[in-house]
Formats: C-alpha cells, structure tokens, sequence
C-alpha cells in the first residue's frame, strides 16, 4: 500500500506541473482496448506539426510510465532543438504508455511472492511482463503505425522496474526497438534472474545496429564511487550493484557488435535520475539519427 500511495502522490505531482507549464508540448489521449490484457490502457502522443503537410515519417519514442514522463521527454527534446541547431521535437513522434497503478504487473518478466522492496500487496501481481510485450508488438505498434506517420525506428525508454523490462525486451525481443534507454533497472528483481540470463544471451547474441544506454544512480551512500560499490557485499549496495554488473558483462561482450553508453550518477538517486538520464540517453541516439 505503501508503494501505491507513493505513485500516487508522484503522479499528482506531475500532473500539476505540467498544468502549469505552458510550454508543455502539444499532445492527444488515445484509448487502446486491448485483448491481450483484456483492460482498456491510454497513451499520450505527441505528434510533429510538420508531420500534417510533409508526409514524412519519424522515429518514435516510447516511454513507460507515460502519465509522469511525457511533457519531461518532451521539454528534452526541446533543450537538444536548441543545443544541437536540429529541430528535434519536429523530428520525433512521442508515445507515452500509461501505467501508474499496476506497473510491477505490466514491467516484470517474471513473478515474485515476496521480496523485501515490494509490498505485500503488490507481489501476487507481479509476473505479467510478457503479455505486456505482447501488448506492445501486437496491439500498440499496429495502432501507431496507423494514426500516426512512425518509421520503423523505435526508442524506448524505461525507469526503475521499467528498466529491467526494456532490459528484457532488448536481451529477448531484440528487434522491437532500435535504441533502448534502460535507467537504475531494478536488476536485482528476482534473485538478480534477468542479470543471470543477459551473462549468457550477450556472449551469444548479435545486437548489430542496436544502442543501448544504462543509468546508474547512486541509490545510497553518496560517498561510495563505483569501484566501491562493486567490492562492497551489505545490503546497502545490494540495488545498485546488479545494474554495474551488468554493464560489466556488456563491456565483456563487445563482439555482439551492441552500440553501448553507460554513466553513474553520483549526485542522482533513483527518484532523481530520470530528466539527466533520458537526455544523456536521447543525445547519445541522436548521433546515429
């Protein structure tokens, strides 16, 4: 209950930003019924003004917990429009999937009946990753590709629980995206079982014409470097250090030909991380768009 409460209050508190602020980006609200999960789910989209009379097609970002992050992707977008002298938010068509009440269902691959960081309410949910997948290739895509004029480039972007399964799309359903931006995965879900499965998948598997980047908060202890982070063995690094192993059976595995950027945020803990990580992640795409 704890949890929920606590999204909660993240998701009011992002709705009243973006209320007030007038620059938030232009956006619709779709409605999706979708068999495959058998509820109806919404989606924010954002579509390129220029889209109307150019016909062209654009790359489009997909972002997990759709309601909190949209008009954040979007003021990015905005910021490397103006660094990079490109009219990025021109070029990108943003969908924003929403999922604030039963995210540990839809984002993990596999489930869980108890764990010290998920409550007693949620756990029984857990497990529902896959059809959530399903849900993406065969219902979401479909519907884009016909309201909306996307290209076959997809970027997807994933916090949190949300990390480990875009983690988990990119390890087993490789081509669905061209970029994933996987920020402080939860890789410590279940006994650390994903973490297990990528040491094998990276040293087996071609990535070709894949990005990958990875976000690393600094979840506790702020004066601890990553060196540390990694020899420590209490329970007060035990979230942080799968997501560093991990980056460490990527760097192992460079013959996968996977295009790879990872950064720890020492000054950023997990609630913190997502705006300078989303942009270090859409600025590193940008440079093979």
């Amino acid at each position: 209950m704890r949890l929920i409460l606590f999204f909660l209050f993240l998701f009011i508190s992002s709705v009243i930003a973006a209320q007030n602020n007038t620059n938030a980006a232009s956006k619709r609200i779709d409605t999706i019924h979708s068999s495959i999960l058998n509820e109806d789910r919404y989606i924010w989209v954002h579509i390129p003004e220029k889209a109307i009379s150019t016909g062209q097609r654009y790359p489009v970002i997909y972002i997990l917990d759709g309601e909190v992050h949209f008009d954040e992707i979007n003021d990015i977008l905005k910021k490397l429009s103006k660094e990079t002298g490109r009219s990025i938010q021109n070029e990108m068509i943003v969908v924003a999937i929403g999922n604030i009440w039963e995210r540990y269902k839809d984002y993990s691959p596999t489930h869980i009946s108890s764990s010290p960081w998920v409550d007693d309410y949620t756990a029984p949910t857990t497990g529902g990753g896959e059809k959530f997948i399903s849900f993406l290739e065969k219902e979401l895509f479909p519907h884009i590709n016909t309201t909306s004029p996307a290209s076959s480039t997809r970027i997807l972007i994933g916090h949190s629980i949300g990390g480990l399964i875009a983690t988990d799309i990119l390890l087993k359903h490789t081509d669905m995206f061209s970029h994933y931006a996987v920020l402080d995965p939860s890789m410590w879900w279940d006994g650390e079982k994903l973490l297990q499965q990528s040491k094998v998948i990276l040293a087996n598997k071609t990535f070709e014409k894949k990005s990958l980047f990875i976000a690393v908060a600094n979840t506790m202890y702020k004066d601890m470097d990553v060196k540390q982070i990694k020899s420590d063995t209490s329970v007060k690094t035990v979230l942080i250090r799968p997501s560093l192993t991990l980056v460490d059976y990527i760097n192992a595995n460079q013959q996968n030909k996977l295009r790879f950027r990872w950064k720890y945020y020492k000054d950023h803990h997990h609630m913190t991380v997502f705006p300078s990580a989303a942009y270090d992640a859409l600025k590193f795409f940008l440079e093979s768009l």
